[in-house]
């Protein structure tokens, strides 16, 4: 059975899958979130870069293929493993999410702070 990597989107850690990790493991799954470099784990200032190396290292530490799954902004993360790893990405889900086109910033639709996309609140979140 294949591992199924959990990637949670701008400003979420790995505790927003567990949950879903329960769940599809009660179901006789192996899942497992993916912490990201900014988002949880170290260093707290990330680049695109750190976030990737560490899906990849993720996708490389696991035995056979896996689905990968990107929440949101992480869906751009998802992609990148797959395009990165074909012969080791089966599948990649993307929830609330699509991948940015090539050249196309990762998530520019937030102001930077000191280099860093603070959380807005939830106000653009809420539509209406």
């Amino acid at each position: 059975m294949m591992k199924i990597l959990l990637i949670g989107g701008l400003w979420l850690d790995g505790s927003a899958w567990d949950e879903v990790v329960q769940q599809l493991q009660a179901r006789g799954y192996e899942a497992a979130p993916v912490a990201l470099p900014g988002q949880g784990a170290p260093p707290p200032a990330a680049t695109l870069d750190d976030q990737r190396a560490a899906v990849l290292a993720a996708v490389d530490a696991a035995a056979g293929s896996v689905l990968v799954v990107g929440h949101s902004a992480a869906s751009t993360l998802a992609w990148m493993a797959a395009d990165s790893r074909p012969g080791k990405v089966a599948r990649v889900a993307m929830i609330g999410g699509f991948p940015s086109a090539d050249g196309d910033a990762y998530a520019d639709f937030f102001e930077l702070a000191d280099g860093v996309m603070p959380f807005p609140g939830w106000e653009p979140f809420d539509g209406r």
